[in-house]
């Protein structure tokens, strides 16, 4: 599409294709009336050319014409957006290519000489409308999509998210043999902001949390809220002295936010993913425990869960 200028729509642009050279100079020009930016072609070869270079939101062709017929323009323009719509032209319309054009994913089928030049308007405004349409609806399906596995007061992804990321991420570090480690964030005075400040003032700092570990993570990393005021991180390829760096740059992070004269910290645990815990929810009871030791040297510490403390576990 060309865009028109910052804050308008932008400009929706059709490529007509025809070999009449009259007729195409005709329909283009009540296209540019519409308010559309046009790109004419001369024949299939052009035709072929210019969807390749470039995105149209429509296109109007030719059934038949020299280099490539109207419906292979129309395929290829296709393979590479699926929502784009198209207009078929022809002089010698048959049932059976009516059929053949509609059958290809053609929005309408126009017979030359056209009725009208309102026809022909009538026909592009109605596929660039449907093309709205399918794109409005692939949006806020990507919407629905996102809020689903999103907390709402945070942004952060919530506990659906990490229960399918932590599966995929365990079978990935299994099959490749890859590091995978993780960390559990739970905050230290947060309930006193919230008996003191009232809920609103520990929201925001919920919110601040949140903006201190998007912070320090990184893009591949599924940062989660799992509830009241507990965060989960999930770390694919670092291992346990990678994680333990990031959880103590995310602990120094929330040192740093303040609420009146005071602030919050956070006991954080932290653990590298062992080939024998074959379940994520086992996975997950070492990253607990190793938040619990924290919570157990007084909070406001980073604890790394490590062979001792399994083979203690193990063995308790």
């Amino acid at each position: 599409m060309a865009q028109s200028d910052d804050t308008r729509k932008p400009t929706p642009c059709i490529l007509i294709a025809e070999d009449d050279a009259a007729f195409r100079r005709m329909i283009a020009r009540r296209a540019r009336r519409m308010g559309l930016e046009v790109v004419e072609a001369e024949d299939g070869v052009q035709a072929l050319r210019a969807v390749g270079s470039r995105q149209f939101d429509a296109l109007v062709v030719d059934l038949y014409m020299p280099g490539h017929s109207g419906l292979e323009v129309v395929q290829a323009a296709q393979a590479k957006d699926p929502n784009l719509q198209a207009i078929i032209l022809t002089g010698g319309a048959t049932v059976e290519s009516a059929i053949e054009a509609l059958r290809s994913g053609v929005c309408d089928f126009l017979t030359k000489p056209l009725e009208s030049l309102a026809v022909f308007e009538h026909s592009l405004r109605r596929a660039l409308e449907h093309r709205e349409l399918l794109e409005e609806n692939a949006r806020l399906f990507e919407e629905i999509q996102r809020l689903a596995v999103t907390d709402p007061l945070t942004g952060l992804f919530n506990r659906r998210k990490l229960t399918d990321a932590l599966e995929n991420e365990i079978e990935r570090a299994s099959r490749y043999r890859r590091p995978l480690s993780a960390i559990m964030i739970d905050l230290d005075g947060l309930k006193a902001i919230n008996d003191t400040y009232g809920h609103p003032v520990g929201d925001r700092m919920l919110q601040e949390v949140a903006r201190a570990i998007r912070s320090v993570v990184r893009k591949v990393d599924v940062a989660t809220r799992i509830g009241g005021d507990e965060f989960f991180i999930l770390l694919p390829e670092a291992d346990l002295w990678h994680a333990a760096r990031v959880a103590n740059r995310v602990l120094e992070c929330i040192r740093q936010i303040r609420v009146g004269e005071g602030g919050i910290t956070a006991s954080i645990g932290v653990a590298e993913w062992r080939a024998e815990v074959a379940q994520p929810e086992a996975f997950v009871a070492e990253v607990d425990q190793a938040l619990y030791r924290a919570k157990g040297e007084g909070g406001s510490c980073v604890w790394a869960w490590n062979d001792a403390d399994a083979a203690n576990e193990a063995t308790g």
